[in-house]
């Protein structure tokens, strides 16, 4: 039997009752989108290191009966030259214009990401070369991002 409800957590200071796509930076590693996880671990991390004393984990369920008949654009990367190349022009190409997707899954690049991609980037080296390069955190997996209207109306904050 397949699961119908998935559910996914969402690290910060306050409680977010309606999530919104379009309020975070637009330079992060898929660009401006409302950031989610299946991990309340990384959740809780990203919590506690936006308030020390008022940290919320935001738990939402994506209940896949309610797709209704709408077509969602989902990008899934792998920690692979594609993904690596996609994370660099969202954090660092500020000309670029991401694609329109709905919700975009993959990996969360380390804290040396920057150092990585700009190293192998000084030496001329390609995405292809880069990727093995850098370091994503296994444990806590993949990152789930709403960039849509549309996306979000498929989360329902439960706690």
């Amino acid at each position: 039997m397949k699961a119908t409800q998935l559910y996914l957590y969402h690290g910060t200071n306050v409680v977010i009752d309606e999530p919104h796509w379009n309020m975070g930076s637009s330079h992060r590693d898929f660009g401006q989108c409302f950031y989610t996880t299946h991990s309340r671990d990384m959740a809780s991390d990203w919590a506690n290191k936006r308030s020390v004393l008022y940290p919320v984990v935001n738990c939402y369920v994506v209940n896949f009966k309610n797709l209704g008949s709408g077509t969602l654009k989902v990008k899934r990367f792998k920690a692979d030259a594609e993904w690596a190349e996609f994370v660099y022009n969202n954090r660092y190409n500020r000309h670029y214009h991401r694609p329109d997707y709905d919700i975009i899954i993959g990996p969360l690049a380390d804290k040396a990401l920057s150092e990585q991609l700009a190293k192998a980037r000084r030496d001329g080296k390609t995405f292809d070369e880069i990727a093995p390069l850098i370091q994503y955190d296994r444990f806590h997996d993949m990152q789930v991002c709403f960039c849509s209207d549309y996306a979000l109306t498929l989360l329902k904050r439960i706690g």
